[in-house]
């Protein structure tokens, strides 16, 4: 499955972004979704699963299904817009409590042996130092989050977007 997070405008999105299909779902991050609280309870509690009431709950169980991850975001100074960010920090549910090295890094275990490539769209006015930050940004969370590889894209608009199912 094709997991494509975006903060497009709704009336943006399905002109924008792949139809919605049995291979392609979106999840807008819109209305906002509440931030990570660092609660732990997605390791203790409900294993894999966030236990903050709203739409963010359902982004590991999304993720695991994933074999691709795209991220469509207005980039905020060589990073994610607010939302997407908030969403993005819900997937500690997706990992292991337990830490080992990789790539020479600590980092949590994968609670999936399944993995996805990570493919981050930031559009808007966006500077060479601020691409050089996404780009250091974007390849941080695929080892973060044991992408099996990552890329990104930057476009001056959104709707200059060419996001592929």
């Amino acid at each position: 499955m094709h997991l494509i997070l975006h903060d497009l405008p709704p009336e943006q999105a399905p002109r924008l972004l792949p139809p919605q299909g049995d291979a392609v779902a979106l999840l807008p991050v819109a209305p906002s979704v509440k931030p990570c609280v660092g609660c732990f309870q997605c390791w203790v509690k409900t294993p894999g699963e966030c236990v903050i009431p709203d739409r963010g709950r359902d982004f590991c169980r999304l993720l695991a299904r994933a074999d691709k991850l795209t991220v469509v975001s207005r980039c905020y100074y060589g990073g994610l817009s607010p939302d997407v960010k908030a969403m993005i920090d819900r997937h500690i549910g997706y990992m292991l409590p337990y830490f080992h090295v990789h790539e020479g890094e600590m980092h949590h275990v994968p609670r999936y042996s399944q993995s996805f490539a990570l493919i981050w769209h930031l559009y808007g006015g966006i500077t060479e130092a601020e691409r050089g930050t996404a780009r250091r940004y974007c390849a941080a969370n695929a080892r973060n989050m044991h992408a099996s590889g990552h890329t990104i894209c930057f476009y001056a608009s959104a709707e200059e977007l060419e996001v592929q199912a």
